[in-house]
């Protein structure tokens, strides 16, 4: 997400531009993967040795491998690919990248879910395989921080591609060329809303968001910028919308995954949950029901 913090008075701050500055117009922000405290994420106690744990109990059911280890501080991270048992035979495949921002935790700490759920649906997915990255971002992660071990914000990085974390994506996303993907993220707004690319349908986005809905989550009725949604929860791909991304893409070398994967002719959805909920089985119920909602909509 690109968060922006908002005043009551219509005319930004000197710390809302510095803000803006930081997340659009600047790759590598830091040196280190540096924590934003005045935005206000609430933190959910992700462990990332629990965490690691939790993804290496499911290898009796998903074929579970690291990518990549990503070094920071003596310490070394994994960047793991959890993939359903049967992905050589479906004829669907639905990508989740988690954990690209790694302050944004329910982003990461709703996997196990989506895992055990996939899972526990049996036939009904039998034509649906599951690719998850997880955590996109593990130092980050670690470290609450958006940024990487560099300093350098991941999901800006989908044109210059700079960052190990950006590489292993494209990697992955070129070598599955996925049917679908859904990005993870959260935002300083007050409920759940999503982006969509170009190549993401009005009528199926209105069917994940009654889905959503369905279960419990509410709506955002702004995004984190102040503009109205119409409908509720979506922010669709516009012209002006593809345009000002080109440029960016253009003139300042960042793009993130959502307008990636549309030079792709890609769908992607990125949900934006918000970190300000304390509640933690809140924050991750759209996470879960968005990545079930879909497969059911790919099967």
């Amino acid at each position: 997400m690109a968060p922006r913090t908002r005043n009551t008075r219509g005319v930004p701050t000197v710390s809302e531009l510095r803000q803006f500055a930081r997340y659009h117009l600047v790759r590598q922000v830091y040196d280190h993967p540096a924590r934003d405290e005045e935005m206000g994420v609430v933190p959910l106690g992700y462990d990332p040795d629990a965490f690691e744990a939790e993804i290496r109990a499911r290898a009796d059911r998903f074929e579970v491998t690291e990518l990549t280890r990503v070094e920071y501080a003596g310490r070394s991270r994994p960047i793991f690919a959890v993939r359903s048992k049967n992905h050589s035979t479906a004829s669907k495949r639905l990508l989740v990248l988690s954990g690209v921002h790694g302050n944004e935790q329910a982003g990461i700490l709703c996997v196990p879910e989506i895992l055990d759920r996939y899972h526990a649906a049996g036939e009904e997915f039998a034509d649906v395989a599951l690719h998850v990255i997880t955590p996109v971002n593990p130092v980050g992660a670690a470290e609450i921080s958006r940024f990487n071990a560099n300093g350098f914000d991941i999901n800006r990085d989908f044109v210059r591609f700079e960052t190990d974390e950006g590489r292993v994506v494209r990697r992955e996303i070129v070598k599955l060329h996925p049917d679908f993907v859904v990005s993870l993220h959260e935002g300083p707004q007050d409920a759940t809303f999503m982006f969509a690319n170009e190549c993401v349908s009005l009528e199926l986005a209105e069917r994940l968001l009654a889905a959503l809905e369905a279960g419990g989550t509410v709506l955002a009725e702004r995004d984190y910028f102040g503009a109205r949604l119409t409908p509720k929860g979506l922010s669709p791909s516009k012209p002006v919308t593809r345009l000002l991304v080109r440029l960016w893409a253009a003139t300042l070398g960042m793009r993130a995954t959502n307008a990636y994967c549309e030079t792709l002719g890609i769908p992607e959805l990125t949900l934006e949950s918000s970190w300000r909920e304390t509640d933690e089985a809140t924050r991750i119920r759209p996470h879960v029901d968005l990545c079930l909602a879909l497969l059911r909509e790919l099967a």
